[in-house]
């Protein structure tokens, strides 16, 4: 039997005690305050510490039990042993969630599993939930409840993230926030001591806040009730897991960090996949697809076009996308008749389309549109289309300042020959026609660079992908430049850093897209015959 659980309590509390809490810099009972009320939580807040009279400017109470008023959540952060009497006055008090912050409990074994056990006893007789022991926390963004005990501050957005490592979780959360993704809901389950995975993916699956579940497992109690919970969310929402413990070494890695048993791994990662749960090779492409389901629509096929500044990249990409299993779209006649007039007379003219090595964004925003309103065309993967100001300042000026301090050092005849040949180049560039010669790659506009700006460019894939509904994966010239621009961060655009980790997320994309058809496809049959 299922135990009832009191969630929205636990991520809506009209009230939070720290049992531990502390003056003391650096210890848990000091950062956990530190951050709910840095966080901006509105509830109540309660201070228990015996040896305190205030802590951070709250008054103190000796005990869970002193505190005056109903407490929604109680947060411990002290030492193992003393954590049954805090759940024995939790039990008294009423209180329905206990986050235990507190380690030293089963992942070290013997009687630190014994105290767990029994901890897990006395809250199941009381109706409690355990959140832990041996988390880093929780955070849920509707609550401004930033309750986790590490220097984080979480973009609030439609993802919800359960973990079962607090640091592993705490560094996605930051990685997601350089990212520009943002996240619903948040807990470190650590070692689960009367709860499961399961319990909070159910959760999350009702959860109007949350769009996107993102799983980082080592083990499950109950892998048969683990899998229904998941089918039943699948065809509404995408559920990405990123599963640890899957050789004889990691499973011992997982016994040791969490407690947790980690079973036969192939046999499980086959009924996640019936089950419709995608899953992450690594902690990057967990983020990637994380981002890449909250912002990009879904394609309605397999067939890819591939967009190249140079034909190297798009061979690359070609084969990446082949190891997915897509295809690359066939392209009609009338759209390579379309390009040819802005393109240079050597360019590919076929799938990947390469641009190479044409910088004029006109050339790009006609290839983007082209490709995206074909209708032989279901996603696009367009490589080089962002030029971060790293990519100007490093690599585009470069190429012209150290010339010129070298010619500096040739003479002032040298210098100014330099610079009235670059005079009549820029001339050049911002012509009547605007147009470059089809006999090379036609060169900087300088009036059209300025005129179509990074800003420019990403309104111009979002538009695209509002009124065609078909995703677009730009990876970007500079990716470092794009992901810790704030401008970018917050653009709702997800880009790739490589080809190759562009068509992992175009395969998944595609994948739970012909999953969601498929269940459709079976709700419609299962109506017709009555079952």
């Amino acid at each position: 039997m299922v135990m009832e659980r009191h969630f929205e309590r636990l991520f809506h509390p009209r009230s939070v005690a720290i049992v531990g809490a502390s003056n003391q810099p650096g210890k848990w009972g000091f950062l956990l305050p530190m951050n709910i009320i840095g966080g901006g939580y509105r509830g109540k807040v309660y201070m228990v510490n015996p040896g305190e009279r205030r802590v951070l400017g709250f008054a103190a109470y000796p005990s869970l039990a002193d505190v005056p008023e109903p407490v929604d959540l109680a947060v411990v952060a002290i030492p193992a042993r003393k954590v049954p009497e805090v759940v024995r006055q939790a039990a008294e008090k009423g209180v329905r969630n206990v986050l235990v912050v507190s380690s030293n409990f089963s992942e070290v074994g013997g009687e630190g599993a014994e105290l767990e056990r029994k901890v897990a006893e006395m809250a199941d007789r009381a109706g409690i939930t355990i959140v832990g022991p041996n988390t880093m926390g929780i955070y849920s963004s509707t609550a401004n409840l930033l309750c986790i005990g590490a220097p984080v501050r979480p973009l609030p957005g439609k993802v919800g993230f359960v973990s079962q490592s607090g640091n592993l979780g705490v560094q996605m959360l930051t990685w997601g926030r350089r990212r520009g993704l943002g996240f619903s809901r948040f807990v470190g389950c650590g070692n689960s001591a009367n709860t499961d995975v399961t319990d909070y993916l159910a959760y999350l699956g009702d959860d109007p806040h949350t769009e996107v579940i993102l799983l980082y497992v080592e083990g499950v109690k109950d892998g048969r009730r683990f899998l229904e919970v998941a089918s039943s969310i699948t065809p509404r929402k995408p559920v990405i897991i990123l599963k640890t413990g899957k050789g004889e070494q990691g499973k011992k890695a997982v016994l040791s960090h969490s407690g947790a048993l980690a079973g036969p791994y192939e046999l499980f990662r086959g009924a996640m996949r019936q089950a419709g749960i995608i899953e992450a090779e690594t902690t990057e492409e967990m983020l990637d697809l994380a981002m890449a389901f909250s912002v990009l629509p879904l394609p309605s096929g397999e067939r890819v076009a591939v967009l190249t500044l140079g034909g190297g990249w798009g061979v690359v990409a070609t084969d990446a996308l082949e190891r997915e299993g897509l295809k690359l779209a066939e392209l009609p006649t009338d759209l390579i008749q379309e390009l040819d007039p802005h393109l240079p007379v050597f360019w590919s003219r076929k799938n990947p389309v390469d641009l190479v090595g044409n910088a004029r964004r006109s050339s790009h925003f006609l290839a983007l549109e082209a490709l995206t309103r074909c209708d032989e065309v279901d996603l696009l993967v367009a490589m080089g289309v962002m030029f971060g100001a790293n990519y100007w300042l490093e690599d585009v000026l470069s190429t012209t300042v150290r010339p010129f301090l070298r010619m500096l050092r040739r003479g002032p005849g040298a210098l100014v020959r330099y610079q009235l040949s670059i005079a009549r180049g820029a001339r050049r560039s911002v012509g009547k026609s605007g147009k470059s010669s089809r006999e090379g790659s036609g060169g900087v506009n300088l009036l059209e660079a300025w005129r179509w700006s990074d800003r420019a460019m990403t309104r111009k894939i979002l538009g695209l992908m509002k009124s065609m509904g078909k995703p677009i994966i730009p990876v970007a010239v500079n990716e470092s430049e794009f992901s810790t621009s704030l401008r970018f961060r917050r653009s709702g655009l997800f880009t790739a850093m490589t080809p190759e980790r562009a068509a992992r997320v175009a395969g998944h994309l595609v994948r739970y897209a012909h999953f969601l058809r498929e269940s459709s496809g079976r709700e419609r049959q299962d109506g017709k015959t009555g079952k």
